[in-house]
Formats: structure tokens, C-alpha cells, sequence
């Protein structure tokens, strides 16, 4: 059930109309998200041409592709190991400036 600032839309994947729901404010991304899964299954469908995959398998590739292109982009975002080294040189650092002072 959709809260108050959703809506239904339909979106065309695979040669299907399939409604959804989302928010007003993100509506352009789920079209471009289609867009993009439309445009990955066409490129597969060349690709594996003359084979006896199906729109099921174009479109298990094409959401494999863009699934591993959004962890990718996550683990790019992903800033906590760096946080961390940066608190343990931090730590380190304020160590050694305590030594150097009692001496």
C-alpha cells in the first residue's frame, strides 16, 4: 500500500507493462532504471543471438549486470575503512605528542 506522496506508474521492461509504485521526487529514476535495464537486455540480445536464451535469461543477465554495477559504486561510497584508519593514526598520533611533551 502506498503512503501519501506515492503514485502508480507504469514502466515498460521487457515488453511488458508492469506497475509500480514510488514517489513523486523519484519517479525519472525508476524510468531511467527501466531505461537502462531495456537498453542492458537489447545488448545481451545481440550478444547471445543465435542462442536459446530467453527474454527470462536477457533480463537475469541484464539485472546481474546493473546489481554488481550498484554494489560497485556502494563499496566506492563505502568510506568506513578509512574512517577507521584515520581515528587509529589519530590515536597513534596523539600517543606519541603525549611522550614527546612528558620528556
Amino acid at each position: 500500500m502506498p503512503d501519501n506522496d506515492e503514485f502508480k506508474i507504469q514502466l515498460r521492461v521487457a515488453d511488458k507493462v508492469l506497475p509500480t509504485f514510488c514517489k513523486r521526487s523519484e519517479e525519472g529514476i525508476f524510468r531511467k532504471a527501466a531505461t537502462a535495464l531495456n537498453d542492458k537486455m537489447l545488448q545481451y540480445s545481440s550478444q547471445f543471438a543465435g542462442t536459446e536464451f530467453g527474454a527470462s535469461d536477457l533480463l537475469a543477465l541484464a539485472a546481474v549486470h546493473i546489481s554488481a554495477q550498484n554494489l560497485l559504486l556502494k563499496q566506492k561510497e563505502d568510506k568506513s575503512p578509512i574512517l577507521e584508519r584515520i581515528k587509529i593514526l589519530d590515536k597513534e598520533l596523539e600517543e606519541y605528542l603525549q611522550k614527546v611533551q612528558t620528556n
